[in-house]
């Protein structure tokens, strides 16, 4: 064979040298909707991400201090395909794209979603313009989705509402519904009920195990 190279193939998880190529942790997106710091959503998401910290790249954004205006109902995404109001949402909105789990967390204000949770999910028309009229979004095999909603009453009807709502923006960021988890805890009206609840947080542990074994 004198001279001649045989190129073998390379074991997974190696370079050209033999050394170990990094893999990259996935990116989890988690938005706090919740006017309340440190109230039941916004404490439910922070035992996820603490459950989830070092299995993912995560980042945190709380509406509370991230300013985003209403919708106008222009229609100019519906022929462009863009929002036209360059303000806090565009990059939140990529970022919501871009993430491989997106993780959504409010608290249930009549039967809803909160305000600053609907106000996105409004905005959240350009991405439902791109999927469905200009057909540039797909949805994602692998793509996670997590919606946690808090709700004091312990009425089985109140997340009736508050489900579809928030389907909405998970939709048309690109996660199926067969890739969703939803983490809807009743019962948790003073702001450190969710503190105090063993059943809460195991239900939120539980989420964050699952998305360990199936990430």
């Amino acid at each position: 064979m004198g001279d001649e190279h045989i190129s073998l193939p390379l074991p997974s998880g190696l370079n050209q040298i033999g050394a170990k190529i990094p893999v990259m942790p996935k990116k989890l997106l988690a938005v706090s909707t919740s006017p309340r710091t440190k109230g039941n959503s916004d404490s439910a998401l922070d035992l996820l991400i603490d459950t989830l910290k070092d299995q993912y790249d995560i980042e945190k954004i709380s509406l509370k201090t991230t300013l985003v205006s209403p919708c106008r109902g222009c229609g100019f995404c519906e022929k462009e395909g863009e929002c036209i109001q360059k303000d806090a949402f565009i990059p939140l909105m990529e970022k919501m794209l871009e993430c491989d789990v997106l993780v959504l967390a409010s608290p249930v204000y009549a039967m809803s979603v909160c305000a600053q949770a609907k106000i996105v999910i409004d905005r959240c028309q350009v991405l439902w313009a791109r999927k469905y009229l200009l057909k540039t979004i797909l949805p994602s095999a692998e793509k996670r989705g997590i919606f946690i909603a808090a709700a004091g009453q312990t009425d089985e009807r109140v997340f009736e509402h508050t489900v579809p709502v928030a389907r909405f923006l998970f939709d048309v960021s690109g996660v199926k519904n067969a890739n969703m988890q939803y983490v809807l805890l009743s019962g948790l009206d003073k702001k450190t009920d969710f503190a105090k609840s063993e059943e809460a947080q195991n239900a939120v542990k539980e989420a964050a195990e699952k998305l360990r074994i199936h990430p």
